[in-house]
């Protein structure tokens, strides 16, 4: 790894930081992060420390609100077949279950639909739409889709039966011909400018102006609190901005998650080895609700993941939770030999010059492709796109890197494409095999300009490992939930001894150290980064960004640090004889040789150089040592390691000898 790069933010005016804390008191570092969060006087800071019902809109000022909810009613009181159609992502399971729910509640006839990705794609689908008409239902009201769905709407409506739309999508340039369309961004909407509801929001806003009958709010008790839990999970699976109402949302359903988890979540959670005293946070949402809950729809089976919603009892839900846990264990396999081929691909010689990497296979699982995408981008530094070929054609996702558009990149090509959609950050597409080549050609040839370089991460604050007390954890608590718009706060250790190495996971891919400073001892972990501990194992000084948060195990709770980065100290700041520093350099460069030989090395000096703080002139003069005493052999690129070479030292090497000379020994 690289000398740090990391910064520490412009630390916040002594002033605001005091008012706040003589005000609301608050502890100084809580205060200096709501000042650095934008947050920095006392009644922003109130506000957002005290989510209320202050901060909700009133729903019937979002689109066709009006004729949403009179057309809802009609259904309902008139005896309709009304027929909700979600989507298989949890945002949109979760939109459905609050439709469903809101509507039984008033007693109507609702029958549900989450289409499966493979069969019906996302969105609308005609076929599907043909069949609900045949069916007899009188009513579609779509969750979390519909916008995109022109055709298969216009069929419906052309056929006698009503579709009222409610999505919080891009909006085409035409909208389906629908009965009502409510959404946050719709031109017309009175709804504030900037909102940022998911699926499950716009469905609750629905449920909330049915439910009460378009009156406003004067509290929660007013709200139809027993569904925030579900708009909690959606909107933080969904990653919206938890900011403005949707914090208050999330904030009040993650209580209820807490304290009245309905008995799908329980036993989900119980699954996922959640403590019984164990609080319901935004992370628990992101790393044990939402992959579980989203692995079913990857496979094509949502509609369990809808079942467990609504399951009424704890032995129905204890029965779905655990096919659920054991498609999850097959998601995750499954992404482990897809990433595996798919990473042969991103570190191949012909890879080494492309900016944008394109990567085909063939009979890879549709439904984890993103995924995949995703780690190859940690893996490369560069965005990606995952494709698969199935029954003709070539199907895939792509995910970007840093703040690189790569949606509107890859839609310069969309004359090749059969379908093409997304947003900035992550996209879908199906291509022909005959204009794959064609569509390799123009990326790599338009993208050769890019230059993408790792931003700086942020640091609020420097701490020491003394610092490191359970009240600091309680301060940072009053700023959850945390996600888009609100990021957990990153905290500096500049030099921490470090007390102890453990690798973890089968592979070795993860790490554990223990930091202390003789009083106070506190364990940091990291994931799916096997190069911090190849780092860290060789009792080199480091610096490490980390969060701060609480570790629950056998009934114990402990401070924990989940790190961020982990990264050499500057020399000038290191000390030591030079001597030694050569060598300990030397000796991280070969374990790092023999841990990658499926890396092809001559082209991807400079990643590796920047790993070790090392110019490539460095790097290779290192690698013609170990050529020297027959330690590697470099064949096309790629280095084998001699399993068995006569031990010598690196004094042995002339070029060794050289070497440290100009180094100033």
């Amino acid at each position: 790894m690289s000398h740090r790069k990391w910064q520490v933010m412009d630390q916040p005016d002594p002033a605001a930081r005091q008012a706040l804390v003589d005000n609301l008191n608050i502890s100084p570092l809580l205060a200096g992060i709501l000042v650095q969060k934008g947050y920095d006087t006392v009644e922003k800071a109130q506000s957002f420390l005290n989510p209320s019902i202050a901060d909700l809109h009133a729903p019937m000022d979002l689109h066709q609100m009006d004729v949403a909810i009179e057309r809802l009613q009609a259904a309902v009181f008139g005896g309709e077949k009304i027929l909700v159609y979600g989507d298989y992502d949890l945002d949109g399971v979760t939109s459905t279950a609050i439709m469903v729910e809101a509507l039984t509640l008033l007693g109507a006839e609702v029958q549900s639909y989450i289409p499966n990705r493979f069969e019906d794609g996302y969105g609308p689908s005609l076929a599907k739409y043909q069949a609900l008409v045949e069916a007899g239902i009188d009513l579609i009201v779509t969750i979390d889709n519909g916008v995109s769905g022109y055709e298969a709407v216009e069929y419906a409506q052309d056929h006698g039966v009503d579709v009222i739309i409610t999505d919080h999508h891009s909006l085409p340039d035409q909208l389906p011909p629908a009965f009502a369309i409510v959404h946050p961004r719709h031109p017309d909407s009175q709804y504030p400018a900037g909102s940022d509801l998911s699926g499950a929001g716009v469905a609750f806003k629905v449920a909330q102006a049915l439910l009460s009958d378009g009156q406003p709010v004067e509290s929660r008790a007013d709200l139809p609190t027993e569904l925030l839990d579900l708009v909690a999970l959606g909107e933080l699976a969904d990653m919206v901005a938890v900011t403005d109402e949707n914090r208050a949302l999330i904030t009040w359903g993650l209580e209820q998650l807490t304290q009245v988890p309905r008995p799908g979540i329980k036993a989900l959670l119980k699954n996922a080895k959640q403590g019984k005293d164990e609080p319901v946070l935004s992370e628990t949402v992101a790393f044990k609700i939402a992959p579980r809950m989203n692995a079913v729809g990857r496979l094509g089976q949502a509609d369990l993941a809808l079942d467990l919603l609504l399951a009424q009892t704890s032995d129905e839900a204890q029965v779905l939770a655990d096919k659920i846990e054991g498609l999850n264990s097959e998601r995750q396999a499954i992404v482990e030999e897809v990433f595996a081929a798919a990473k042969q691909q991103a570190l191949a010689a012909e890879q080494a010059d492309q900016q944008v990497l394109i990567i085909a296979g063939e009979d890879w699982h549709q439904g984890i492709l993103g995924i995949v995408a995703s780690r190859l981008v940690d893996l490369v530094k560069r965005p990606v796109v995952v494709l698969s070929q199935h029954d003709g054609a070539y199907k895939g996702s792509g995910r970007s890197f840093g703040d690189f558009d790569l949606h509107q990149f890859m839609a310069q090509y969309q004359d090749l494409y059969e379908n093409f959609g997304g947003h900035q950050g992550a996209l879908g597409l199906t291509i022909s095999p005959a204009n794959l080549a064609t569509l390799k050609e123009g990326v790599s040839q338009d993208s050769q300009a890019l230059d993408f370089q790792l931003p700086a991460q942020q640091v609020n604050a420097i701490l020491a490992p003394g610092h490191l007390q359970e009240s600091i954890y309680a301060d940072l608590m009053r700023l959850e939930p945390f996600g888009t718009g609100n990021q957990r706060p990153v905290f500096g250790f500049e030099n921490p001894k470090i007390l102890g190495v453990l690798p973890l996971g089968s592979t070795h891919q993860h790490l554990k150290l223990k930091i202390g400073d003789g009083q106070q001892v506190v364990e940091a972990v990291g994931f799916n980064h096997p190069e911090w501990l190849t780092i860290a194992g060789h009792h080199q000084p480091l610096d490490l960004t980390a969060t701060i948060g609480l570790n629950y195990f056998r009934g114990q709770k402990n401070l924990q640090l989940l790190l961020t980065d982990v990264s050499l100290v500057a020399e000038d700041q290191q000390s030591g004889s030079k001597s030694d520093q050569t060598q300990q350099v030397f000796g991280q460069v070969y374990r790092f040789i023999c841990g990658h030989p499926e890396l092809n090395f001559a082209q991807k000096l400079p990643a590796v150089a920047d790993q070790f703080a090392l110019e490539v002139r460095q790097l290779k003069i290192i690698i013609q040592v170990f050529v020297d005493l027959d330690f590697i052999s470099i064949h096309q690129g790629f280095i084998a390691v001699n399993p068995s070479p006569d031990k010598q030292p690196l004094t042995a090497s002339i070029t060794y000898q050289r070497y440290v000379q100009v180094q100033g020994r």
